[in-house]
């Protein structure tokens, strides 16, 4: 990588790429999980519940690490995280206007549209508070990613159930104690993927680090692409979740 390119890619003053770069990779993401959600909803949810397994974590231990990872190798940014899930959470108010919420007792049940849109955010929160932490040795060791990985992904599921229990009151599944969701099955479930998909995103965004940064820093342009990006995957997601009808 030329020096040049490399001290502005780490350095970038401008708001501009950073704001693209956050709509892109949090729409990509959302995009990922609308997908996904779309998939789980006619085939596979039922049988999840009925298994006592919350699909919240996991799918965000798979995209949202990989994506996560990308954006912190191209962009150096770990605040910039927090918005990339955001902008994921955000395209959960899709599955609010277009897949029907199941009726419990009478009253709609809100927790599968809250509850994945709130692990999203929780899951970027963790994200980035271990990237600001551990940026520096991130960069220059596999194994500190594969550790840092596994621990953001349990610490993940445990901030996503305790807000779900104690801030929203959305419980994921019927459980009486928060720990009784970590324990089982998804603490080290989201562990095991996040060892997994956090190096894997963050070696897919080492490889195309320059050639991002180049398109971004020399081709102003290019923002217009990432604009539509979003608009892609926003279009294309409200077709997945359709589909599931």
């Amino acid at each position: 990588m030329k020096a040049g390119v490399k001290r502005r890619l780490g350095n970038w003053s401008n708001v501009a790429p950073i704001v693209i770069g956050i709509l892109v990779f949090g729409s990509i993401w959302g995009l990922l999980d609308a997908i996904s959600v779309g998939a789980l909803f006619s085939h596979i949810a039922p049988s999840l519940r009925s298994h006592q397994i919350c699909i919240c974590p996991l799918t965000v231990a798979v995209f949202g690490f990989f994506i996560m990872a990308m954006a912190l190798a191209i962009y150096k940014k770990p605040a910039m995280l927090i918005g990339i899930g955001i902008v994921a959470a955000l395209f959960k108010l899709l599955n609010f206007a277009i897949l029907p919420l199941p009726v419990i007792e009478g009253q709609v049940a809100y927790q599968p549209v809250v509850n994945p849109a709130l692990a999203t955010f929780m899951a970027s929160l963790v994200f980035a508070l271990g990237a600001t932490l551990l940026l520096n040795r991130v960069e220059s060791s596999v194994p500190i990613r594969v550790g840092a990985g596994a621990l953001a992904g349990f610490l993940a599921a445990v901030a996503f159930v305790y807000a779900a229990f104690y801030l929203t009151h959305t419980h994921p599944l019927i459980v009486d104690t928060p720990w009784q969701f970590i324990a089982p099955l998804h603490g080290l479930a989201t562990a095991a993927l996040g060892a997994i998909f956090f190096p894997l995103g963050y070696l897919a965004g080492v490889k195309l680090r320059e050639s991002a940064s180049s398109l971004l820093i020399t081709r102003p342009r290019f923002y217009y692409v990432g604009a539509g990006v979003t608009v892609f995957c926003l279009g294309i997601s409200a077709v997945a979740l359709m589909a599931a009808l």
